[in-house]
């Protein structure tokens, strides 16, 4: 089986699996009606939560190049926001592509290694991850009546928890034969033909601890998080009917949310909707409104999304060709 022919099988299968959830979701649903609550949802709520969206990607595309500059680059500040931009349109279409994408595409109009850039990105990852449990904790300590009723609606099976448990320990007991097998391994032409993919990966992800600008580093994440809340808080600010809704209550939606778009659908569809209209009738806010919230939600983000990275693909495109534009004058001139 090729490798192109399991990409697309798998995607296949990912967008399938969204699409029934998506499904499952809304088969019941009086769309007729849901279009109705849609319309009586505020403008400004809907423009002001796309800003803040996008306003998050160029705060991660600022941030990004704190990351990049310890490693000796400078990258264009606005050529890592759009290629951050153009990841999000990837992510949209191919499941966990934006992470290569964005490395790809500031490689082209920058010529920073690849390798060293992923680096960079895991690190982010690792970040936004604890993030996101500072959230949960948040909503812990001040929400645990609500927070334990999600967290029981959510939780595994035994069976689940069974074969969890069997993967973890799988993994243990291959850390293990890999360190003592590590001289060996090293040794190996496979090993040999990654290891200076694997330095780089080392030096990307070392970049935080020798980072100049930590302060900016820790502002960015800050921002890019308050703005993750705010977009959730100004939708429900501007649907009719959940303008009381408690602070952490909105935390909560926003987490199960977060949580739905880590599953490997295109783009969260189906996933996010689930993970969203699970939280609205847990917490007591309304299936049918929790269906209107997230349909709408989604919907101003993939728009923005779509049109935002589609302006970053234009704008790497346009910085590739006028530097190999240069770099051909430049060999003619030599």
């Amino acid at each position: 089986m090729g490798k192109k022919f399991r990409n697309i099988l798998t995607y296949v299968i990912f967008l399938g699996l969204g699409l029934l959830l998506l499904y499952l979701v809304y088969r019941k649903v009086d769309f007729a009606e849901m279009w109705a609550k849609m319309k009586q949802a505020k403008l400004w709520a809907i423009a002001l939560s796309a800003l803040m969206g996008y306003l998050a990607i160029v705060s991660r595309g600022v941030r990004w190049v704190t990351l990049i500059e310890p490693l000796g680059y400078k990258p264009n500040v606005w050529n890592s926001v759009h290629s951050v931009a153009f990841s999000y349109l990837s992510n949209t279409f191919i499941p966990r592509s934006g992470e290569l994408a964005r490395c790809g595409a500031l490689n082209q109009t920058d010529g920073i290694p690849v390798d060293k850039l992923f680096g960079t990105v895991i690190t982010e990852r690792v970040v936004d991850f604890i993030m996101l449990f500072i959230y949960m904790a948040i909503a812990l300590i001040g929400n645990s009546s609500q927070f334990m009723q999600l967290w029981d609606e959510a939780s595994l099976s035994e069976s689940m928890l069974f074969w969890m448990k069997i993967g973890i320990a799988g993994m243990a007991v291959g850390l293990v034969v890999l360190y003592f097998l590590r001289k060996k391994i090293a040794q190996t032409a496979l090993f040999l033909k990654i290891k200076p993919f694997l330095l780089g990966l080392k030096d990307g992800v070392g970049a935080i601890m020798t980072m100049k600008r930590k302060w900016a580093f820790i502002g960015h994440t800050l921002f890019i998080w308050i703005m993750y809340f705010s977009m959730a808080y100004v939708m429900f600010l501007g649907i009719p009917g959940l303008e009381d809704t408690p602070l952490l209550t909105v935390l909560l939606v926003m987490i199960a949310g977060g949580w739905g778009m880590i599953f490997p659908s295109p783009g969260g569809v189906g996933s996010y909707h689930g993970a969203t209209e699970v939280a609205f009738r847990v917490l007591g806010l309304g299936e049918k409104i929790g269906k209107v919230y997230a349909a709408l939600v989604w919907f101003i983000q993939a728009f923005m999304i779509i049109l935002t990275g589609g302006i970053g693909f234009i704008w790497i495109t346009v910085v590739k060709l006028r530097r190999q534009r240069e770099q051909i004058a430049a060999l003619e001139n030599d």
